[in-house]
């Protein structure tokens, strides 16, 4: 397989690195991606701020557009103190209007990432803000000077969190624009940004050049020039010089890049989630009974699959909060192979085995072609009828407005656990294949308004006992990310963090030797 890019011609120049990152579809760099729908590659991290930076740990936060900010005592109000002198890199001044906009407009967009959204909803006032009434604002988000005040209708534990992820946009350049189509708009091919790095070349469908901001109040970055790529084939562009940084979590990349000595790669442990969820609105689902889907515990041998085809990758789960996280619940019963208890199950949750389970699965990978196989494959040898194939149109419409499967493989890169539980009862999405929730509704609340480690405790103990009496999503294995970096870039003894979001990675001092 050849490389997706022609090198830039800037590639060779002295401080000037190639970074791949992935886009939608694979097919190619044709615009910036909106950092409100997915954030963490390196251009959002070069090119896009919020009022607060995260940590490696994506917990401890510091100040960033914001200068200060305080949380009020019962947790109900944050104060942010918007740092002076900022500016867009028009050469027009960041001011709160950009982060009031901000706020109130992710509410309107058609794609925006779940952690923002689940979190601004709590904003009092919230409710008045849609796509069909453009001028409503949140009544509770004031302003007072360089002072935005967000009042919450409850405590929100992760909400600083939330705002060192969510990036700020510039009001001038976007409100005009329809919001429903912004992810697609024109904006994203020249963007204006307050980072460090800007848009200096844009070659569609084959790479972008980042400069340097002038209009950046922070220190000067040492690299001159990014290059952001798309490569069809990772190891070999690596080899060959073309790349100096990319993540992946496939195992047939990580097990080839280790003969790549130009290159070191790091194991990241994220909350990366592959899990299969079932389509129970549909009546005539064959696993719509709780013992058809236990039977997946037992019918399946997870604990050779996944080591097999994920070497020291993948990771057999059993609950949304895995082994190894915070209140983990010991309790739950281990995935066990046992044909003769699953087909038990089977017979007594009444499996129609006339039926053809439709597996279905959007991911283009070989490991999880193979996967799915032999799930198939096990899943036959219990009497069912199985039909795997790709999903062939978008993941998204396809699992939840089409929903044209019984059975179909996701994933989920979480922020944290919290995000794994409230799949459940997002109305947007999960609700239209499970139906309503409330019980995971009222704990999810509990969890967001968690102010001490034993309330944490008590709601993520009970949300695990909720998952095991429903047995609404199978958690099947989580996979780590690795960072891959070549032997030019120095970054002063960087703690790598969750590549999959914003943190401070120090770019500005990232150095590089030819």
């Amino acid at each position: 397989m050849v490389s997706a890019f022609t090198a830039p011609s800037s590639r060779a120049a002295a401080n000037s690195i190639t970074v791949a990152e992935t886009t939608p579809g694979g097919v190619g760099v044709s615009q910036v991606p909106s950092p409100w729908v997915n954030s963490g590659s390196i251009s959002e991290h070069a090119m896009f701020r919020g009022l607060l930076r995260a940590e490696s740990d994506l917990i401890a936060v510091k100040p960033d557009l914001a200068s200060a900010y305080k949380v009020s005592k019962d947790g109900k109000s944050v104060t942010f103190t918007l740092k002076s002198g900022v500016k867009w890199s028009d050469g027009t001044a960041l001011t709160p209007d950009d982060v009031v906009w901000s706020i109130n407009e992710i509410l309107r967009v058609a794609q925006a990432n779940a952690i923002y959204v689940n979190a601004f909803k709590q904003i009092v006032g919230s409710s008045a803000v849609s796509a069909a009434n453009p001028t409503a604002t949140m009544s509770g988000i004031t302003v007072s000077g360089n002072d935005i005040t967000i009042n919450l209708v409850a405590p929100q534990a992760t909400l600083l969190q939330v705002f060192a992820q969510f990036m700020i946009l510039p009001k001038h350049s976007l409100e005009s624009q329809d919001p429903l189509k912004l992810a697609t708009n024109a904006f994203w091919q020249n963007p204006v940004v307050c980072g460090p790095f800007k848009v200096g070349t844009m070659s569609q469908g084959n790479f972008i050049t980042l400069v340097q901001n002038d209009k950046y109040e922070g220190d000067k970055p040492k690299i001159q020039t990014i290059n952001v790529v798309t490569s069809a084939n990772l190891v070999a562009d690596a080899k060959a010089g073309k790349l100096d940084y990319f993540t992946t979590n496939d195992a047939q990349t990580i097990a080839a890049m280790k003969a790549v000595t130009s290159f070191q790669g790091t194991a990241i442990n994220i909350p990366y989630y592959r899990y299969f969820v079932f389509n129970l609105t549909d009546p005539n689902n064959p696993f719509k009974s709780l013992e058809s889907r236990q039977a997946l515990a037992y019918g399946v041998d997870w604990k050779s699959l996944v080591p097999v085809i994920y070497p020291q990758l993948g990771k057999v789960i059993n609950s949304g909060v895995t082994s190894g996280m915070p209140f983990h619940d010991p309790k739950i019963p281990l995935y066990t192979y046992n044909v003769a208890k699953a087909k038990a199950l089977l017979a007594a949750g009444k499996f129609d085995f006339s039926k053809t389970v439709r597996l279905r699965y959007y991911y283009a990978d070989q490991p999880a072609i193979t996967f799915m196989t032999a799930v198939a494959k096990q899943l036959m040898a219990l009497g069912m009828k199985v039909e795997v194939l790709k999903f062939q149109g978008d993941a998204t419409t396809e699992l939840y407005t089409t929903r044209q499967y019984d059975l179909a493989l996701k994933g989920l890169s979480a922020f944290n656990v919290s995000e794994w539980y409230s799949e459940y009862s997002n109305t947007a999405t999960f609700e239209k294949i499970i139906g309503p929730q409330p019980q995971f509704a009222a704990l999810n609340a509990q969890l967001s308004q968690a102010g001490t480690r034993r309330e944490t405790e008590n709601a993520l103990v009970a949300l695990q006992a909720l998952e095991q009496q429903t047995m609404l999503k199978f958690p099947i294995h989580s996979l780590k990310q690795y960072v891959f970096v070549s032997s030019r870039i120095q970054t002063s003894n960087l703690k790598w963090g969750n590549p999959l979001y914003i943190y401070n990675n120090n770019l500005t001092n990232w150095t590089v030797s030819n």
